[in-house]
């Protein structure tokens, strides 16, 4: 069984296609996976594409080339909408070599890009062949978004500057043609935002209603206009194209601003960090939970078995932690190589940023750099904190099932391995 949505013409398509390929090149394709909105229920009927990746018992000739090539035209003749995209690779070698097929162009190249990968390694649909699951896929989640924050920097700013130098012409664009711009560069960029903060991949139309809990309120007519957009509702909440498009544009050059050049690093705490961390700014909930860094390092200056490390983004203060081996490890892990992540916090005015993620994503190589026998870090989350629970589980940290009681109440007792060549 395979999950695709309630349509008739995705059925029909793909039903077509693979016995297509069987008649003309029987036995070359061992595999058939969607990706794309299908994988992330986000399919629209007569608006979004099948993404596929082909597995091919071989490495394609020239002369199966062309017969693919014949198939994709044939297809998209027959069915208009929707037409299959997608990629060919081997089964040998998932990332070598292989053709693409998209509208209308088929040719060969190297795909790499990690999107493709991450989705069909974390949602993708069997069609055909083995489970997905035990597909030979090696892509990390850090390569998603280092890989989306390097789109963002590149194919969206340069598309945005683009935008913005072309302005008084777009302005005078058909209606329809300024909103279907409107609607890929709001929602496709609200896409890109989501992953690089939730560490994860979404639909336009979900991306469209994350923004709309997530982002201050002067972007909600831009965005709720956009979603209408994309479902084909009528209702507007600006009168002109001139409106239409310096939202989209103040909107795109904020929401990049905020997403690109982020340099976030893990410091040793030194003395000069004191004074900024005197005034740290965090919630009375927050509080609940963590300790104030002035207040860990009171603790930390009598206790040699911890070490305070800051989090900088841009240089600026940006979150505090500690690191601890001693005594008290035992409550939470049995294993002498590990060490307790406590009193770890982002000060407000970075929360919402994507830096939390960012500074776990950087703990285990900061942890084998700078403890290089220890191969699992351990910490406790309230049972109350889903937010950091949410946090520590999308950065790789597992429950290990144990519980112990802290100051506010019961804990789960997270790990993470680091470093595992380490031989116990």
């Amino acid at each position: 069984m395979y999950r695709i949505p309630d349509s008739v013409s995705v059925q029909k398509v793909l039903d077509l296609f693979i016995d297509m390929c069987n008649k003309e090149l029987p036995g070359l394709l061992v595999g058939l996976y969607l990706h794309g909105s299908i994988s992330i229920d986000g399919y629209l009927e007569g608006k979004s594409d099948i993404d596929f990746v082909a597995v091919t018992s071989r490495k394609l000739t020239n002369e199966d080339a062309a017969i693919l090539k014949d198939i994709h035209l044939s297809l998209a003749e027959t069915c208009k909408k929707p037409q299959l995209d997608g990629i060919y690779v081997q089964a040998s070698n998932l990332q070598a070599d292989g053709y693409f097929y998209n509208e209308g162009t088929f040719g060969k190249g190297v795909h790499n890009i990690p999107v493709t990968w991450w989705l069909l390694k974390n949602k993708g649909v069997t069609i055909l062949g083995q489970p997905v699951g035990e597909l030979s896929l090696n892509v990390t989640t850090e390569d998603l978004t280092n890989y989306v924050r390097k789109n963002m920097n590149e194919y969206w700013a340069t598309r945005v500057s683009v935008m913005e130098k072309r302005k008084e012409e777009l302005i005078d664009y058909p209606v329809q043609q300024v909103e279907t711009e409107m609607e890929w560069t709001v929602l496709g960029l609200l896409r890109q935002l989501y992953t690089l903060r939730e560490r994860d991949i979404i639909s336009k139309l979900a991306a469209g209603d994350y923004g709309l809990r997530e982002l201050e309120p002067k972007w909600h007519d831009l965005i709720q206009e956009a979603v209408n957009i994309r479902k084909g509702n009528p209702e507007r909440s600006f009168t002109t194209n001139k409106e239409r498009v310096n939202a989209t544009i103040q909107f795109a050059k904020e929401l990049i601003r905020s997403c690109i050049n982020r340099e976030v690093k893990l410091e040793n705490y030194l003395p000069k960090h004191l004074e900024k961390l005197i005034d740290y700014k965090l919630t009375e909930s927050q509080l609940e939970f963590t300790s104030h860094p002035k207040d860990a390092l009171l603790v930390c200056e009598t206790d040699k078995g911890r070490h305070p490390i800051v989090i900088l983004e841009k240089g600026q203060i940006a979150g505090f932690f500690v690191l601890y081996q001693g005594e008290e490890l035992t409550k939470y892990t049995d294993n002498p190589n590990a060490i307790l992540l406590r009193a770890y916090s982002i000060s407000v005015p970075f929360q919402g940023k994507g830096v939390a993620g960012k500074s776990l994503d950087l703990l285990p190589d900061y942890v084998e750099r700078n403890f290089p026998y220890v191969d699992e870090v351990a910490l406790a989350v309230n049972l109350r904190n889903e937010a950091a629970q949410r946090v520590y589980l999308r950065s790789g940290f597992k429950d290990s099932g144990r519980r112990v009681m802290g100051r506010m109440g019961e804990q789960y007792v997270y790990q993470l391995k680091v470093n595992e060549e380490i031989k116990v």
